[in-house]
């Protein structure tokens, strides 16, 4: 487990396709009973004096407690959605993509997304679609998710039905039907919760919403929760279908969609704290009304020097906005394969850093000698040599000196605010350095041990290809150079002719679904890597490279801190 960050716990945010474990069934707190029949769980000692009634009152209250915590927090909330169609062969693949990346802000009267500038991707989205399609899917739409009914989640507006006893990883719930009475003029959730046994929160929800302020844009979902603070659930992930609806005959979905929240406690966010010290009397360019939990400044505004080179700066700032996970193990696995690369290649590169962007766009670019990797692509890569080769191609960029200079240390010496930092960041190379570490790149790897099981590398391209027309949003770097036209494209000479892709054998797996690699806290940003084995596929249709896939978290409970000894003077 995570070290808190001040009084607050931190958990192990967990989700992608888990194997499920044993449930326990240990302290357990109290169990409803009621005389409309509810029967107590066939696991664990029942108890009495709490009836279903009370369970309900509960949770209601529980909720609405959650409700007002989450206005203290702006966490950031990503979605990304895949349209699909249904091919000449009955196979369901994505046909199209759209990408949302904002904050949530619960502070006004309503619920408001106020969104990143992602400038590359709406530029090139706009030449793309037309605003009819564009304005089938809005990010506020899919956040309003995080909360059954945010305002009005009470027994004047909802019927609750006991339905069983359910245990979801290490947790016990009660598994309850919600539906809309016939007077609501609200939301209309109708749909099943889960709440938690001892502190009655609810901690997954499924269902859609049925009034008609909110029937355009009501998916069906299925709505996540983590213990990430004391005996608070917060809301982490969801995920989204729906059919089409102008073919009601059709057995697939119109779209699929993942939408992740963290970024909660971005006021402790940053390996150095360097934007967390106290501003000069006189912060010249400073716009108080432009301020933000992580302080839109720059380490020139700062007290003192500092020592930090421009790329540790850039690194902090993205760490400040939520946009880059803290230093980590993931770190290390990575370093250990670059390492890997220097020493087969006789380099002597001291300082040679990775870190992981927390966002899902398939992209890798280098600051000075800071490799970057999105969350995205790491979940997507199949094995280790495949993301030898990734990182070979940015290697390549640092032994060629390939530098930003002083143009890259100039635009981050101004305050910028956190909305605003895909719009006023940019890590592109032009084509010909491209192609040089290209080439670099898949010499550094032709030396290294990774080349025995290089066969990976050009299918994992060939599947990229494949898709790339049909998942642009997925392809669009936010910081760099699309990857797909840019990287690995030289590793193409790896292929062994009597190798190619075939989507149809399920046991050739050319890259994984997103979600299959990385874990994030999404209170502390912290990352894990899955070290699970991708599981054994049974049918060409489970084989779904770059494609959406349902969340299914291992729920358990923080553990708190145990108590330190004392020691005697």
């Amino acid at each position: 487990m995570y070290l808190g960050r001040t009084f607050r716990w931190l958990a192990w945010a967990l989700f992608g396709l888990m194997l499920a474990w044993p449930a326990a069934a240990q302290n357990a707190g109290p169990e409803p009973q009621s005389t409309d029949k509810l029967q107590a769980p066939s696991q664990g000692p029942p108890r009495k004096g709490v009836t279903f009634d009370e369970f309900v009152d509960s949770a209601i209250l529980q909720e609405r407690r959650l409700t007002k915590l989450m206005r203290n927090f702006k966490p950031v909330v990503e979605t990304y959605v895949q349209e699909e169609k249904q091919g000449a062969d009955g196979q369901i693949s994505p046909k199209d993509d759209h990408y949302f990346l904002s904050r949530l802000d619960l502070t006004g009267d309503a619920p408001a997304n106020r969104g990143f500038d992602t400038r590359g991707y709406w530029k090139h989205k706009r030449k793309k679609k037309s605003p009819k399609s564009a304005a089938a899917f809005a990010a506020g739409g899919f956040a309003q998710s995080v909360f059954p009914d945010l305002d009005h989640f009470d027994r004047q507006n909802y019927a609750f039905q006991f339905v069983r006893w359910e245990t979801l990883g290490d947790v016990r719930c009660v598994v309850i039907d919600v539906s809309p009475r016939e007077n609501a003029k609200n939301r209309g959730f109708v749909g099943r919760i889960w709440a938690e046994d001892q502190n009655f929160n609810i901690v997954r929800f499924t269902g859609t919403y049925t009034s008609k302020p909110f029937s355009k844009r009501s998916f069906h979902f299925d709505s996540w929760r983590l213990n990430t603070l004391g005996i608070m659930w917060m809301p982490a992930y969801v995920y989204t279908q729906e059919s089409d609806p102008r073919d009601p005959s059709s057995h697939g979905f119109w779209f699929k969609a993942q939408t992740r929240v963290w970024g909660y406690d971005l006021a402790h966010a940053g390996d150095h704290r360097e934007y967390a010290k106290p501003l000069t009397d006189n912060p010249a360019g400073v716009d108080p009304n432009r301020h933000e939990a992580s302080q839109n400044v720059s380490p020139d505004l700062t007290v003192g020097g500092t020592t930090y080179t421009p790329e540790d700066n850039v690194v902090e700032r993205l760490q400040v906005a939520g946009l880059m996970a803290p230093d980590g193990e993931v770190d290390r696995i990575l370093e250990t394969v670059v390492n890997n690369l220097l020493i087969v290649n006789n380099l002597d590169l001291a300082g040679v850093r990775c870190r992981v962007l927390l966002t899902t766009p398939l992209e890798s670019f280098v600051l000075g000698r800071t490799i970057v990797v999105s969350r995205g692509l790491l979940d997507v890569l199949p094995d280790e040599a495949t993301l030898a080769a990734v990182l070979a191609h940015e290697l390549a960029h640092v032994v060629l000196q390939h530098s930003l200079g002083a143009e890259f240390a100039s635009q981050f010496s101004l305050p910028v605010s956190d909305l605003e930092i895909f719009a006023r960041l940019n890590f592109r190379f032009d084509p010909a350095k491209e192609a040089d570490a290209d080439r670099k790149g898949q010499e550094l790897f032709s030396k290294s041990p990774y080349k025995d099981k290089a066969t990976s590398v050009p299918l994992f391209l060939e599947a990229l290809e494949a898709r790339s027309k049909r998942l642009p949003g997925l392809l669009q770097a936010q910081f760099s150079n699309d990857f797909g036209s840019s990287h690995l494209v030289g590793m193409q000479a790896l292929a062994n002719p009597s190798i190619r892709l075939q989507p149809n054998q399920p046991d050739q797996i050319a890259a994984l679904p997103l979600g299959s690699r990385i874990k994030v806290d999404p209170w502390s940003d912290r990352i894990e890597m899955l070290k699970s084995k991708p599981p054994l596929l049974e049918s060409a249709s489970e084989n779904r490279p770059f494609e959406v896939s349902p969340f299914f978290p291992y729920l358990k409970r923080l553990e708190e801190p145990k108590p330190q000894a004392s020691v005697n003077p």
